[in-house]
């Protein structure tokens, strides 16, 4: 016997087209009659309704990428182009009175958001007093405050200083005996400071486990950056110092970049070279953008990635990709390192902001492909014809 299927599908007295895409349907009522005829419309990189994809890989592949390209960063008549030098100058001697306020505040210029890193020079260079002010317009950024009473006693922190280094045996079990295993699980926090003999140049650090992070320099484990781990792995131990300050009783977090603060605003620690704490970026980190697809408007922008992340419910792998590839998250929106000065900086609050982005992926959602094989097709009620 033999068994047949018959599928029967009951349509308007109008010509009605069905888009398959795996298991999602959409309908029309204007396109020509065909009887499951495939449509594929990659002109413009358009969908099936000839709008611009909302798929987070639009593209990927054949999509010019912009950070290869030369960037206008300012008004053309008034700005060069310029992607030799990482964008470092931004066009001709004059362009910092012609940025837009706005643009000063992003750019740490000016204004609430001025960088931490030029209050940081700015006492340094001043020769004052470091204050519990101060160090809260440094930590601003990592939400830190601290109040006079709690700085002086932070500054009072006993402390226990090694000058034998070399003998690693000796130092290994002090450190054990003040600071326990570098594996426990019982962690004490506090700060480091390494002091070259020869010079008086010193370098501090702070960590929430000091016995992992010491141990880490007793073996000269750490990579070679900046200058104290190259002086290290050179002159050796022998020629150090350590000053060790653990917080062992009435700790709150957050102290010891507060105390680490304190010290790297003293003049003396040249072999730091980056001088606001707890941040690995440095003064040569870059912001990165959120811009529309033409880039005319700046939707957002942070010196952090786990801004993207947090506040607009980006996913990490997501941001990453799109930010490397140069290509559009949503169909619409553009990630970059660079800033593009000419850019309308879009007043918008990071809320609803975050807000306006869910209502763009249930769009991207209802539209995109399940898979790279999907294909869309036409289904016309042949009576019709």
């Amino acid at each position: 016997m033999n068994l047949g299927l018959i599928v029967f599908v009951t349509c308007s007295i109008y010509p009605t087209r069905f888009q398959f895409i795996d298991n999602k349907c959409y309908f029309s009522t204007n396109k020509p009659k065909d009887n499951f005829k495939h449509e594929k419309d990659n002109k413009n990189g358009q969908d099936f309704y000839g709008n611009g994809s909302y798929g987070e890989d639009y593209n990927s592949k054949n999509e010019n990428k912009y950070q290869k390209h030369h960037w206008m960063i300012g008004n053309e008549n008034n700005y060069k182009y310029d992607d030799k030098k990482n964008n470092s100058k931004y066009g001709d001697k004059n362009y910092k009175s012609k940025l837009d306020n706005r643009w000063k505040e992003i750019l740490g210029r000016a204004g609430p958001n001025k960088h931490a890193h030029v209050i940081a020079i700015d006492q340094i260079n001043s020769g004052k007093i470091v204050t519990a002010e101060i160090i809260n317009d440094i930590l601003a950024y990592c939400s830190i405050k601290i109040t006079k009473e709690r700085l002086k006693y932070l500054i009072n922190t006993t402390s226990f200083t090694l000058t034998n280094l070399n003998k690693d045996i000796i130092t290994k079990q002090i450190l054990k005996d003040k600071l326990g295993s570098p594996n426990s699980k019982q962690r004490i926090p506090g700060i480091y400071i390494f002091t070259h003999i020869s010079t008086g140049r010193k370098y501090v650090g702070s960590s929430s486990h000091l016995a992992s992070r010491l141990n880490g320099y007793i073996n000269l484990y750490h990579k070679e950056l900046g200058l104290l781990i190259p002086l290290l792995k050179k002159e050796r131990l022998k020629n150090f110092s350590l000053q060790v300050f653990p917080f062992y009783h009435n700790y709150i977090k957050g102290s010891e970049i507060v105390l680490e603060q304190y010290y790297l605003l003293d003049p003396s620690f040249t072999l730091n070279t980056i001088k606001v704490a707890n941040n690995p970026s440095g003064s040569n980190s870059k912001s990165l953008y959120m811009y529309n697809r033409d880039m005319t408007i700046l939707y957002f922008s942070s010196t952090k990635q786990i801004d993207f992340i947090r506040k607009l419910n980006i996913h990490h792998v997501t941001f990453s990709k799109h930010l490397e590839k140069g290509t559009f998250y949503l169909g619409k929106y553009f990630f970059s390192r660079v800033p593009v000065l000419t850019a309308k900086v879009k007043e918008i609050s990071s809320f609803n902001l975050a807000l306006m982005l869910e209502q763009d992926r249930v769009k991207y959602n209802k539209n995109k492909p399940l898979n790279s094989l999907s294909k869309s097709v036409i289904l016309t009620d042949v009576n019709n014809r």
